[in-house]
């Protein structure tokens, strides 16, 4: 039976903070004597340079109070994450973590050199390309960010570990995975193999900022910031998001990481096997939590095979730039797997999108720095009014 500790916490003062996680940490059983002498990945959510106010990032401060409690029990922490398209000394330069790195002398780790990590147990992605940092861990220390998503409705301890495949790729899986079914089936085939499929297994212990959350159209710039005022701890991540979703007050029939991570027995089955120790689930829910649209029958392909061009128009959102905001920075071009996006062609000063060949994965709304990128109703929705 997995245990979620859930705790209150309304600030980001070291102190508080490091009190918070240690008792976070002892919930769960988890000894700090373990971390003596480790190698330990410490990964946070840096999907893009932002600031911490603006909860797109696990918090700099959380990410120091974790990193002091690390060395402070003897252990090596190192820095791992692979953001979305800048590279990660360039997004640590652009965000405090910079200052934290630099002060407590965090060593970061290469997430571009990568190794295959296999997991014959996955129902489709039994070989992944994964940083090869990850191989040289003895524990890693997963920091998500509770946020809403357009496409996995939340994102939390299971979504984050795709950042273990490096930059751009991860843009790729949205073609081999281009369906939200599809792409949560492939995330909860990564989370089986970097839970089961390293020999020997590595602890994961997912730690989650949830003080500062976000709602609304998550996860990138376009979200707004809310707070839960709560650190959740467990070393199941589907029971720490199923728990962070319930604080939330979101739907959970709709994440589906939570869901159909249940249908896969990956330590747990059904929420009535998770244990609730600290806080009550009720105590800390808000009175309001804004979910992603993405889950609705007509936006993100969901529940909806229509993968033609024709289809795609007539029913699915697509992700429309706004002139007012754009600033030409052409990341949503980059980041585009499929090349739908190009350079403006001087009609308006937007990048131009080719609605055909766009796949609807939405990764140009989320990494758009202006959030200049909003969903617009497709053709046929307008006609119904839906």
């Amino acid at each position: 039976m997995p245990t979620v500790s859930l705790l209150r916490c309304d600030k980001y003062e070291n102190r508080v903070l490091k009190d918070v996680i240690r008792q976070s940490l002892a919930n769960i059983g988890f000894d700090l004597k373990s971390l003596k002498k480790a190698r330990v990945v410490v990964k946070p959510n840096l999907l893009m340079p932002a600031k911490d106010e603006k909860a797109i990032i696990t918090h700099s401060e959380f990410f120091r109070a974790v990193v002091q409690i690390v060395k402070q029990s003897g252990g090596i922490p190192v820095l791992l994450e692979s953001p979305a398209i800048h590279s990660l000394e360039r997004t640590i330069k652009k965000t405090s973590y910079a200052q934290v790195v630099e002060s407590e002398g965090i060593e970061v780790g290469n997430p571009t050199k990568t190794r295959t990590l296999h997991y014959e147990s996955a129902k489709k992605f039994k070989h992944l390309d994964i940083s090869g940092e990850y191989f040289g861990a003895d524990l890693i220390l997963n920091l998500p960010k509770f946020k809403t998503h357009g496409i996995t409705y939340i994102t939390g301890a299971v979504k984050l570990l795709f950042g273990a495949i490096p930059g751009v790729e991860k843009s790729k899986m949205h073609l081999r995975a281009p369906t939200p079914e599809e792409f949560s089936e492939f995330i909860l085939d990564l989370y089986g193999a970097m839970t089961y499929g390293f020999s020997p297994p590595k602890p994961i212990i997912h730690i989650m900022d949830a003080i500062l959350a976000q709602e609304g159209e998550g996860p990138g710039p376009a979200g707004k910031p809310k707070r839960l005022n709560a650190v959740l701890a467990g070393d199941n991540g589907i029971a720490v998001d199923y728990v962070a979703s319930r604080v939330a007050g979101v739907d959970i029939k709709k994440a589906l990481t939570v869901v159909n991570g249940f249908k896969r027995n990956y330590g747990v089955s059904s929420a009535d096997e998770i244990s609730v120790v600290g806080e009550t689930i009720e105590t800390l829910r808000p009175s309001h939590f804004e979910p992603a649209t993405g889950g609705s029958i007509f936006s993100n392909m969901f529940r909806w095979p229509f993968t033609t061009p024709t289809f795609k128009n007539l029913f699915l959102d697509r992700p429309a730039p706004r002139e007012e905001k754009c600033t030409l920075c052409y990341q949503c071009k980059k980041i585009c797997a499929s090349g739908a996006i190009s350079e403006s062609d001087g009609r308006k000063k937007v990048p131009s999108y080719d609605y055909n060949t766009c796949i609807r994965c939405y990764c140009c709304m989320e990494i758009c720095p202006e959030a200049a990128i909003r969903k617009e109703r497709g053709w046929l929705q307008w006609a119904l009014g839906s």
